[in-house]
This record gives C-alpha cells, structure tokens and sequence, in this order.
C-alpha cells in the first residue's frame, strides 16, 4: 500500500514514512550506552536513516549520523558505519561532545 506516495499538495515539498526504529547498543564512544535509529523511506522507495544522538563539531553545532540504502537493512547499516567513524575521528570523547535530537524527532 504505497498510496501515500501519489499524495501531491501545492506549497508541500515531500512526504516521507516513518519506516522503522531501532535501538543501538554501543558501550564505548557514547555515553549513554545506547542511541536510536530512525529509517524513513522517499515517495522513490529510498531509505535514509539519522541517529537521535549527535556529535558536535568545534563550534558545538551537533550532527546525526546519516545513512542512505535502497533497503531498511541497508540504510541502517550505512547509518551505524557512518555514526561510528564520526565518531572514530574524535580523540577523546566526553558527554559535552554529543547532544540529543529534539524529542519531537524521535
């Protein structure tokens, strides 16, 4: 049932589904042992996922992890493998490194 991708409205840019959520256990570069995943799929049938966790930069601006796939599975794998060598750039990792997305994301 992908109806929802013929949707056309004037003034609205895209429509994206929620397509699964998952819960990643990572016990050491974050601080709170676990970080989410969200997977949304595009009215082409293309997967993209973010993290609910950011990293900040050096001017304290944070960023998910994305990832892309022609598949849930895939686009989750691309988000984790990304999440993590952002995170593998970093020297040393504290809690003031990171940030959480808003609640109203996820």
């Amino acid at each position: 049932m992908d109806l929802w991708k013929k949707i056309k409205i004037d003034g609205i840019a895209n429509i994206r589904k929620c397509v699964g959520e998952f819960e990643i256990g990572e016990l050491n570069k974050t601080p709170y042992s676990k970080f989410k995943i969200k997977i949304y799929e595009d009215v082409e049938g293309k997967y993209t996922g973010y993290t609910n966790l950011l990293l900040k930069d050096d001017s304290g601006c944070g960023f998910p992890g994305v990832g892309h796939g022609n598949t849930i599975e895939e686009a989750l794998e691309d988000t984790i493998q990304y999440f993590m060598e952002m995170l593998s750039e970093k020297n040393m990792l504290c809690e003031n490194d990171f940030e959480c997305a808003d609640s109203f994301d996820f």
